[in-house]
């Protein structure tokens, strides 16, 4: 027997009804959640790259996972956030004194330019005369680029007050990461049961997937930036060059972008001989060429031996992107994100379709 009409309509209505009502639930949570998402991601991702130590850890603590977990976000905030402190601060510091670097600038005593120079073709007188111009009245010239100059100025507090920010969250991602090492059995079976749901035939190895794909972006591309920056940082500081905490947070992006890093401390190294600074000049060019540079080559692959290879214009665009979306953040998520969307399309790409079910012979029907 069929059942009424006017009864399936109203099974539809009702379905209808709670579809709506769990959609916005789901938008009312999403909202309030809203203003933490970039720290929530990035706690994840900080739970599942320190997932490995932080079990070490709780072993030879006893299993005192509350203590682990502390002792880990410790580390790296010392790691993360107080150098991105010094850099906000520097960033800040710069404004207030861009009158006294003009002022130095302006004292600078420029000598004749190159006679190469002229031969440049279409812009080679043009380049002399900008020259002897800032060779015999370098503070008038300094003074008609002054509104260029505050234009800059205003950007980089700008920038330093979005980086601030940006740290705020970063710190707030930490206490949450700390949170989610402590919890992270029970998440961690959560997160297998949710994929089990979502993931179909492939799911039994997706969350190793994601795991592996994560700790490859986190330790390869960020913990290599981070050395670089680091030995770039020492390498300039031995030079005497000031803004060594700005010229250490350029390296690190350029090293996060898979770019040379020749791109930030080149221009130093020339400085440093144009100045006559010979000596320093040779010991940053070695430094930059034997260490900042060669330990990309061999330290990138060592940590992510056990992760995934990715393409570099992914963790580039991941990177740009993340900063342009979400600001200092963005810097860690982006990549992230990316590499794990790539990784999972390439595994649904290359899974074997799953089996189609026998087809149901009829029986037979029986003899009499």
């Amino acid at each position: 027997m069929q059942a009424p009409k006017w009864s399936q309509q109203r099974l539809s209505l009702e379905s209808l009804v709670r579809a709506v009502l769990v959609l916005l639930l789901a938008f009312a949570c999403f909202k309030v959640l809203q203003p933490f998402l970039g720290a929530l991601l990035w706690a994840g991702i900080i739970a599942i790259s320190a997932w490995p130590a932080y079990n070490w850890l709780r072993g030879k603590l006893g299993n005192r996972s509350k203590l682990a977990a502390l002792l880990i976000i410790l580390l790296l905030a010392i790691a993360f956030v107080v150098p991105l402190t010094f850099m906000a601060v520097s960033i800040a510091d710069f404004v207030p004194s861009k009158s006294v670097i003009s002022g130095g600038l302006g004292s600078f005593k420029i000598p004749s330019p190159p006679s190469w120079l002229a031969g440049i073709p279409l812009v080679g007188d043009q380049a002399i005369q900008l020259w002897q111009t800032a060779q015999t009245d370098l503070p008038g010239l300094l003074e008609h680029f002054k509104p260029m100059l505050d234009d800059v100025g205003s950007w980089l507090l700008a920038q330093g007050a979005q980086m601030g920010k940006g740290l705020v969250e970063i710190m707030l991602a930490m206490v949450i990461a700390g949170l989610f090492l402590v919890a992270g059995d029970t998440l961690w079976s959560g997160f297998g049961r949710m994929i089990a749901k979502l993931g179909g035939h492939m799911h039994d190895d997706l969350p190793e997937l994601v795991a592996r794909t994560v700790r490859g972006v986190t330790t390869g591309v960020v913990g290599t930036a981070l050395a670089q920056a680091l030995l770039t940082v020492i390498g300039v500081a031995i030079t005497g060059v000031s803004g060594v905490m700005l010229i250490g947070f350029l390296c690190f992006l350029v090293a996060i972008a898979q770019l040379p890093t020749l791109i930030v401390w080149a221009p130093i190294v020339a400085w440093l001989a144009f100045k006559g600074q010979t000596g320093m000049a040779v010991f940053l060019g070695l430094w930059g060429l034997l260490l900042v540079n060669s330990i990309d080559n061999f330290l990138k692959p060592y940590l992510i031996s056990h992760g995934a290879r990715l393409p570099l214009s992914l963790i580039f665009l991941g990177v740009i992107g993340g900063l342009l979306s979400m600001g200092l953040i963005g810097l860690f998520i982006g990549p992230t994100l990316l590499a794990v969307a790539y990784r999972l399309i390439g595994r649904w790409l290359n899974a074997p379709a799953p089996a189609d079910p026998p087809d149901e012979q009829p029986a037979a029907p029986e003899q009499k």
